[in-house]
């Protein structure tokens, strides 16, 4: 109940049905038609489990739990041209190394790092 007034400009329109249930009358344009409840139970549990190492706002953790929703899944196949735009769009963010819940999103390993693992 207490997100419902947060959700609303973000694309979401739900409303209390009974006493333990909603109805989602309204989702942004990326969620797909007919996965309105799992979208929206996936949101709630990220928005839950999300990390309280950061100070971040109710509002602040609703939008990167919304973003994390969205993310690319372990094992998705992609296309060279959407790995790149994808490398392209990170680096044209102003946090690029780390996701929406503070994980990295990278790992840099210097040259003589890697001399040294591979002993060259």
């Amino acid at each position: 109940m207490e997100l419902i007034p947060e959700l609303q400009p973000l694309g979401y329109l739900i409303e209390p049905f009974g006493k333990n249930a909603f109805v989602i009358q309204a989702t942004p344009a990326d969620v797909e038609q007919g996965n309105e409840k799992i979208a929206m139970e996936s949101v709630i549990e990220q928005f839950k489990n999300f990390s309280s190492g950061f100070n971040f706002s109710r509002r602040e953790k609703l939008i990167r739990s919304l973003a994390a929703q969205n993310t690319i899944k372990s094992g998705m196949s992609l296309t060279q041209k959407e790995m790149r735009a994808l490398v392209d769009e990170l680096f044209n963010t102003l946090q690029p190394n780390t996701t929406a819940n503070g994980n990295p999103t990278y790992i840099e390993f210097k040259k003589e790092y890697l001399e040294q693992m591979f002993r060259k």
